[in-house]
């Protein structure tokens, strides 16, 4: 691949799935979980995705200039920005709740978990006041980027020391400890589980990007693209919870293919400015929807409107998208660049723009 080239309809899918882990999330909030019912498993997506992406971006440096802690950095940069304000416009609102007196909660553990959670820590033993059995319970989708975080760092030392072996190994295994704990890793009862399944799609999407083109070769594959993208709708939207065998099959087989062809499928310039668009805000819309939602749909019921889903739904997702896209562009943007700037000077290296990926990683190298 040349350096120039970008996964546009990889950003597309991110876009589609950060919505859809809204929408899913939206259903549970407001007593619809027919609503994008299976849409956790974008989650799975995301890691396979990160693994995917990574490597395209940072192997070779991490091979030869670049060292897993300045890799390290660079993550922190691209991740917690908007972590850490996702945190702290979740503690207002609590805070804001109690001191209204409409939903009381101990300040002390409050600020414990907004410490947390801050850091970045999971909080093992919240209380339900304040958002437990969540282990992040200022914000629940918070999980997956602790996950996401440790597996990069592990994944940054193996690729230096182990090589692919050590991917196919810890893959393996943790293919094999989903298969018994399932899926979880969100809350504290499960949250052991979460370690398999970032383990398998991660190092998955690792194994995928090293042997593509044995696997699958051939410059494009859109119609492998058109039907794994299919697949892909139908087991998020199917209206009843998959089996766990489903599941698996989805983490181990459809979200690879979907990946894989993906990034082998070229979209037209129209559809590109808009599949960069859902690519870029598709991390924002991820780590920041479930404060925006509790400010948001706070002022929605002390406005007494309506409690319609085809009235409330609609203004409550283009309310997040809205105020995600604001804080992305007038927060994060500058933030990051900032932070950037500062470390690079300190360091005495080069001043160097975080990229544009995440576990939902946007992927383009330069």
């Amino acid at each position: 691949m040349k350096t120039k080239d970008h996964y546009a309809a990889l950003d597309a899918l991110r876009g589609f799935s950060a919505i859809s882990v809204v929408l899913y999330h939206l259903g549970h909030w407001l007593h619809s979980p027919w609503l994008a019912t299976n849409s956790y498993l974008a989650v799975d997506f995301f890691f396979c995705l990160s693994g995917f992406v990574l490597p395209f971006a940072y192997e070779k440096r991490l091979a030869t200039d670049m060292t897993p802690l300045q890799f390290w950095r660079i993550r922190l940069i691209r991740l917690m920005p908007l972590v850490a304000l996702a945190t702290i416009l979740s503690a207002l609102y609590a805070a804001a709740r109690s001191a209204a007196h409409i939903k009381i909660v101990d300040y002390n553990e409050l600020s414990l978990a907004a410490i947390l959670g801050i850091l970045n820590v999971p909080f093992l033993w919240a209380s339900f006041d304040v958002g437990g059995p969540q282990i992040f319970p200022l914000n629940g989708p918070q999980f997956s980027l602790f996950l996401e975080l440790i597996v990069n760092a592990v994944w940054s030392i193996s690729s230096r020391s182990f090589g692919l072996l050590f991917s196919l190994i810890v893959c393996l295994v943790s293919i094999g400890g989903l298969a018994v704990v399932g899926i979880g890793g969100d809350e504290t009862a499960t949250f052991w589980s979460g370690f398999p399944r970032v383990g398998a799609s991660f190092f998955l999407g690792v194994l995928i990007y090293r042997y593509q083109a044995k696997i699958l070769p051939g410059a494009s594959l859109r119609p492998v693209f058109f039907i794994s993208t299919a697949m892909m709708i139908a087991a998020f939207y199917y209206p009843n919870k998959l089996p766990h065998v489903v599941e698996l099959s989805w983490i181990l087989l459809v979200s690879p293919l979907v990946v894989i062809s993906a990034a082998r499928t070229k979209l037209t310039e129209r559809w590109q400015a808009l599949a960069l668009l859902a690519g870029a805000l598709s991390y924002p819309i991820y780590v920041l929807h479930y404060p925006i939602f509790r400010w948001l749909n706070g002022i929605y019921q002390i406005g007494n409107l309506p409690q319609k889903p085809l009235i409330e739904y609609p203004l409550l997702l283009a309310g997040i998208i809205f105020a995600s896209f604001v804080l992305f562009r007038y927060f994060d943007e500058p933030v990051r660049a900032a932070l950037g700037r500062a470390t690079a000077s300190r360091l005495g290296t080069r001043s160097e723009r975080p990229p544009n990926a995440s576990d939902l990683p946007r992927t383009e190298q330069r």
